[in-house]
This record gives C-alpha cells, sequence and structure tokens, in this order.
C-alpha cells in the first residue's frame, strides 16, 4: 500500500530495510522491508534519504563524500566505511545470490584484497553491506535520471551531529552493547526537531523487536528528520560540489545544519 508520508528516512536493520515516513500533517509511519518496496511504498515522497552509498567509485578510488564525512564525525570516524567499487559490490551480490557460506564469501574477498594496492583494500564492513549498495544501486539506475534525486544518501552520524549543531556526539555502541548515553543524546537532539522522537522510537522498537534495532531505528528517524528540515533546497552536502560516477549518480551526503 502507497504511504502518504512526503519525507522519509531509511537505513539498514537485520536482513531488510527499516523505514520511517512523516507527512505533511504531522502523521508518521513505518515499514520493515526489501529496498525496492520501500520505494514503492514512498514513491510519492517528496525526499526519502537513505543510510547506504549512492555513487560508486571505480578502481581504487574514493569518494571525496567519504573522507569528508569522516572529519567531519571525528571521534566516530570509523562509523564511515570507506565505499567498495562498482566491480567488488557486483561481485559482492554475486557472491550473496549464490548463498556463499561465510567462508567462501571471505576467501573472495581475500583474492580481492591480493589483487588491490597496498592500503586500498576492502573492509570486511564495507563487503557486508555491499549487498546492499547493489540493491539501492540497482532501484536508482532503473529509473529515470530527472528522478533520481528524491532517493539520496546520508549519513546518520553526519545527520545527528549536524542537527546537535556540531556537538560531540556519544557513540550508539560500546564493547558489550547498545550504549544508553549515546541513545538517549540522539534522542534528545531529534526531539528538538520531532517532539515525538521518544514516542516514535518505543512504538517501533516493539512493533519490529526481532527486525529493526533502536539504533537503527533512530537512524532511519534522524534522515527523516533530516529530509523534512532540508526540503526542498535548504540542505547541504559533502563535498559541497560532488561529483557523479559513471552511472550519473551524485556521490554525496546530505545533511541539514540548522544554524545556517
Amino acid at each position: 500500500m502507497t504511504s502518504n508520508a512526503k519525507f522519509v528516512g531509511v537505513d539498514w536493520a537485520n536482513k531488510g530495510w527499516f523505514a520511517v515516513g512523516l507527512d505533511e500533517d504531522g502523521n508518521y509511519d513505518t515499514c520493515h522491508g526489501p529496498f525496492r518496496q520501500i520505494a514503492d511504498r514512498y514513491s510519492n515522497a517528496h525526499l526519502t534519504l537513505v543510510d547506504i552509498p549512492i555513487g560508486l567509485p571505480r578502481g581504487e578510488e574514493r569518494r571525496d563524500c567519504d573522507q569528508e564525512a569522516k572529519d567531519y564525525v571525528g571521534k566516530l570516524h570509523r562509523s564511515v566505511f570507506w565505499t567498495p567499487p562498482r566491480d567488488v559490490v557486483e561481485k559482492a551480490h554475486k557472491v550473496k545470490a549464490a548463498e556463499a557460506s561465510s567462508r567462501e564469501s571471505i576467501d573472495v574477498l581475500l583474492r580481492i584484497n591480493q589483487a588491490r594496492r597496498e592500503g586500498m583494500g576492502v573492509t570486511i564492513q564495507a563487503w557486508s553491506i555491499a549487498p546492499m549498495i547493489a540493491e539501492v544501486d540497482e532501484v536508482l539506475r532503473n529509473r529515470e535520471e530527472s528522478q533520481r534525486g528524491d532517493i539520496r544518501e546520508v549519513h546518520p552520524e553526519v545527520c545527528i551531529r549536524a542537527l546537535g549543531r556540531g556537538s560531540a556526539i556519544e557513540p550508539k555502541k560500546v564493547k558489550g552493547g547498545i550504549n544508553p548515553a549515546g541513545i538517549d543524546q540522539r534522542i534528545r537532539i531529534l526531539e528538538e526537531f520531532e517532539p515525538r522522537a521518544r514516542e516514535i522510537s518505543a512504538r517501533a522498537c516493539a512493533t519490529y523487536a526481532k527486525r529493526a534495532a533502536q539504533d537503527d531505528i533512530l537512524d532511519a528517524l534522524a534522515a527523516a528528520v533530516t529530509a523534512r528540515l532540508g526540503y526542498p533546497d535548504k540542505l547541504q552536502t559533502l563535498p559541497a560540489k560532488p561529483s557523479k560516477d559513471e552511472h550519473g549518480l551524485r556521490m554525496e551526503m546530505v545533511f541539514y545544519n540548522p544554524t545556517q
């Protein structure tokens, strides 16, 4: 069923995508499923922001937006992964489609890294999200170029730090699990712009207990709030002048700065 939400945030959450949609009348809805299903459900949205790389480098190139995001979030720089190049994303997608074992998958990654220049290897974290990158990439590449701007990339730590006016952000997770201080800080920052942030988080946690963790839910909500605040022309980008990949997809991360 198509949603009336106009501003949507999406984050990967345990074998599927979790989405929060906000409409222009103060209502919200949530869902969980494949990205194509999410895109179809929110096909009438003005803007959907998703926490996944959009626009892929070639060979051993690095995306400028990844470096700038690492610099922007400071001590949380490890939460920003170097985006794997398109050929690696395609290989990871094929490995997953073939239902390879974990050992077989790691063996493919090892062979990829042996062929790459020293210091330019693909991390296990980036390899693990590559099939999700491919899922979003396929949806966007099948769209008319004029419609691709309805779905753009964010990084939740960039969004939260920007909404928090540049204040230092506590990590969401620590050794042993969730960091309550980091979670509460994010909720308090979001409550300034969405007073129901705690309610939305609590209800989604109860509804999607086995499918989405609280940090995933808050990441999606941060993206949805950013979409609502930034639409139509108040979003900023990392870098300020993004380039495009070989398929015309912008290599950028967007955010909303309430101080500007």
